[in-house]
């Protein structure tokens, strides 16, 4: 026990330093290289295996399988982060299988998550997530427990989207004293194309302030992308770049904060399907689809 609150308590001071508060673990942290680019603007845009931990409703016909990795939490050693996920469609349903891990070697929270999505219409699309959510904690034991989100995107034009999710519908907890798991909502709206991915995003977890975040894209060149994104509330920055060759993609993320300093991010993801499209082009083909049937 003494090996493991100096550590927690690490963990309690950080995230109340920078915006991101604790509350019994399992708070919506950004996952992949791209999340963290962009300050996990990504419920309305982005279409790749992460997405649908930020918006179970997807749009688009993938098939691709990502890895991210962070050596570090605020510069401390002993706090990694890593996941792995993959996407496809089968059958008109898009579906994800994902599964992540945070923390150190007296303290780790595991996340597996999978998640669906199925056309409404070919401007509609809704979408569930069944995460297991289990807690490892040195000296006080193991606890899992079941938490479900869903979503809605909309198209109102070519290029302008909505959507809406919410995390933790069934008020899921962890521990003995049954902390609640975070439960949030986020709306937002988003312009897409080729070149410019730009969203903005009201983000309110329950029994906390409120946050707006925004975030761009913008691809000068077919095979890279450059990335900035920002949470109000956070004293931070956030920023990357991904590279694409052939069927592979390279991703790069940081978060800059004025006290903490600076985390990272490293992704590598391979598509095995629409492997010369971007992810606009794959939303577009997908939608003409849906639209002819």
């Amino acid at each position: 026990m003494s090996k493991v609150m100096p550590h927690l308590c690490v963990l309690v001071v950080l995230c109340e330093i920078s915006g991101n508060e604790l509350y019994a673990g399992f708070e919506r942290r950004y996952s992949d290289a791209r999340s963290l680019a962009t300050a996990g603007a990504l419920c309305v845009f982005g279409e790749d295996p992460w997405s649908c931990y930020y918006n179970p409703a997807r749009a688009a016909d993938l098939s691709e399988l990502s890895l991210f990795y962070v050596p570090s939490i605020f510069g401390i050693q002993d706090i990694k982060a890593a996941g792995v996920a993959y996407r496809d469609n089968l059958l008109g349903v898009d579906f994800s299988g994902a599964a992540q891990t945070f923390g150190f070697d007296l303290y780790r929270e595991n996340i597996f998550t999978l998640g669906l999505s199925h056309p409404v219409y070919d401007f509609l699309f809704v979408g569930v997530d069944i995460n297991l959510d289990h807690l490892f904690i040195q000296d006080y034991g193991t606890d899992a427990t079941a938490s479900i989100d869903a979503g809605v995107k909309m198209f109102m034009s070519r290029n302008f989207s909505m959507a809406f999710s919410m995390t933790n519908l069934n008020s899921a907890s962890v521990t003995l004293s049954n902390d609640r798991l975070p439960q949030a909502v986020t709306a937002g709206i988003a312009y897409e194309s080729n070149e410019l991915n730009v969203g903005v995003e009201y983000f309110k977890e329950l029994g906390f302030p409120s946050a707006v975040k925004v975030a761009a894209e913008y691809s000068p060149i077919k095979f890279a992308t450059i990335r900035a994104g920002s949470a109000s509330g956070t004293s931070s920055f956030n920023a990357g770049v991904a590279i694409r060759f052939l069927s592979f993609e390279l991703d790069y993320g940081a978060s800059f904060h004025q006290v903490l300093g600076v985390t990272q991010s490293f992704g590598i993801s391979f598509r095995f399907s629409n492997q010369d499209k971007s992810e606009f082009e794959s939303t577009e083909e997908y939608r003409r689809v849906l639209k002819g049937k």
